[in-house]
């Protein structure tokens, strides 16, 4: 099986996405290691990948969690999160010495399909889905408007049929645009207008759509702020970790206690979504206000915009999102967790939002219609009205845009520039893990050494990520441990001490006051030291844990 780089060049169904990952672990032993999180209901595999030399052991380096797929019409956040391990691999495998010496002191994990079920399903031709093919909740009785693609065209567009009762009509400018029906309007004029599909348990009169075939969204079913939930016909499952698949995922995570920063990559805005969540919110200010100047750093130059959950990306500002990953990495596990919003329809058809949530419940009619003019000046994605004969209404009109590819993803054509841009989000997200530097030194006098373990924090997140860790005892401190030969004999110094954590050059830079006119060192500092003092010759080993930022072990010869 050889390996071909993913450059973004198509949208991949699933079969070709584990193809790729399983070609990319046999192509690069040394560097990448796949295994299996968990399965799902229909018994897809859920793959992930680490990426870091292997000779050693990967997890015990800070590392950058990367996922996509939470959402399976999402497709552009799993092409990014390929397009991602594509990139560091193919610089590893070209020898790209500051890359190599990256992945030797760091790792990335990339789990790059979260649903597969539903994303698979999706691209077998099925109408829009949240997430897995979890059936609606017992009792939901499916009658009305199902979506489906009747012309054969391979894609689900929109239907309508004249009718004076009918609440849209036809922009006179615009053929393929429909606009919210006006009193001024013509009864004859006005039209129904939905999804294209068929009526199921129909009772031959009552126009409705029918309720979602498969009603959970995975992320609202994560532990953070979870409560009951229901929106837009979807719910947050019964119960925290009810889904197989988000259960995989957090306990890949429980376990993997090396994880420092976390970017989940979904669509659609064109920004990174940071903390609050909700208010009152579980982190303190400081980390708030960490992972914001994080996210600034993370997206400049790429035409991101950071934005805020609580407030400014809530669909009703009275109800609060819950359930959701990214905010169960920041709260749960203390781990700095982002959502990565890729791709800008808006943006794309040269509008602005100010307020992308709310735009779905009070929708700008002049926004819809950049959209539409944009999407008909693309080769092949508008279909034009054309008659159809549907077996339960008559004539119709079938017609529309690939809403998969224009707004939910990309086009085709934009999707590789859209991955290079959510590649260097998750570029600069691993650069911000803790690293620590290790260093042994010895002074000896007689038969006795002095022997000092020096540990220095080198980068931005402090060596617990966020002080939430710190607050909830999730990231254990620094700890160093010495053990001597047969022939020395430890006389001062416990033989193994706990030296707290060490701030990050990242987090000196927030807080109260925290500028260029008052400086300041900080309370804690970015380095600290164990020190022993030791009769007698004979080989030092010193090994110390720090999870988020690194342990590792290192001898020294006594009396040398």
């Amino acid at each position: 099986m050889s390996w071909i780089p993913y450059e973004g060049k198509a949208y991949l169904d699933f079969p070709s996405l584990l193809n790729w990952c399983e070609a990319t672990a046999m192509a690069h032993p040394e560097w990448v290691k796949l295994d299996i999180i968990g399965t799902t209901e229909n018994a897809r595999p859920i793959p992930l990948l680490t990426i870091g030399d292997q000779s050693g052991d990967p997890d015990s380096r800070p590392a950058l969690w990367l996922d996509g797929g939470t959402h399976a019409a999402e497709w552009t956040g799993v092409m990014s999160a390929l397009y991602s391990a594509s990139e560091w691999l193919k610089a590893l495998e070209n020898g790209d010495p500051e890359v190599q010496a990256r992945f030797r002191a760091s790792t990335a994990y990339v789990a790059p399909c979260i649903s597969p079920d539903g994303y698979q399903a999706l691209h077998e031709g099925a109408s829009f889905l949240r997430s897995t093919l979890r059936p609606q909740p017992a009792g939901t009785h499916r009658s009305g408007l199902d979506p489906r693609d009747l012309t054969g065209d391979g894609e689900i567009r929109w239907m309508r049929w004249r009718h004076p009762a009918g609440s849209w009509v036809e922009d006179p400018d615009q053929p393929m645009c429909m606009r919210k029906r006006c009193v001024d309007d013509d009864p004859a004029d006005a039209f129904f207008f939905c999804d294209e599909g068929l009526f199921i348990a129909w009772d031959g009169t009552r126009w409705v759509d029918a309720p979602r075939e498969f009603g959970l969204d995975l992320n609202r079913n994560f532990p953070g702020g979870w409560s009951p939930f229901r929106m837009f016909g979807m719910d947050g499952g019964g119960f925290p970790l009810s889904a197989p698949e988000s259960r995989a995922v957090v306990d890949a995570v429980h376990t993997r206690s090396n994880i420092a920063v976390a970017l989940t990559n979904h669509t659609y805005t064109g920004c990174l979504l940071t903390q609050p969540y909700r208010k009152p919110c579980p982190l303190p200010q400081s980390d708030i206000d960490l992972m914001e100047r994080m996210a600034d750093q993370a997206v400049e130059g790429t035409g991101y915009r950071v934005i805020k959950v609580h407030p400014d990306f809530v669909y009703d500002e009275d109800k609060p999102i819950i359930g959701v990953w990214a905010d169960t990495l920041s709260t749960v596990f203390a781990i700095p967790g982002y959502t990565l919003e890729l791709w800008n329809p808006y943006g794309f058809a040269g509008v602005e939002l100010e307020k992308p949530a709310l735009f779905f419940r009070k929708p700008d009619e002049k926004i819809i219609r950049a959209i539409i003019d944009k999407a008909t000046t693309l080769p092949g994605v508008v279909s034009p009205w054309q008659p159809f004969d549907h077996p339960q209404l008559g004539p119709v009109e079938i017609g529309g845009f690939d809403y998969m590819r224009v707004v939910r993803n990309p086009p085709t054509s934009l999707l590789a520039e859209e991955c290079g841009r959510g590649h260097t989000v998750a570029e600069r997200m691993l650069r911000t893990t803790p690293q620590l530097l290790v260093e042994l030194h010895t002074e000896i006098h007689d038969d006795i050494t002095v022997l000092t373990a020096s540990f220095e924090n080198r980068g931005f997140l402090s060596t617990a990520s966020l002080s939430h860790a710190e607050a909830i005892d999730r990231v254990p401190p620094i700890a160093a441990t010495l053990d001597l030969a047969d022939t020395a004999e430890l006389i001062e110094g416990e033989c193994t001490q706990v030296l707290g954590h060490l701030d990050g050059w990242g987090s000196l830079q927030v807080g109260f006051g925290q500028h260029a006119i008052y400086p300041s060192l900080g309370a804690r500092g970015t380095r600290t030291r164990a020190r022993w003092v030791i009769k007698g010759a004979g080989e030092a080993k010193v090994q110390w844990t720090a999870p988020r930022a690194g342990s590792g072990v290192a001898t020294i010869l006594l009396g040398s």
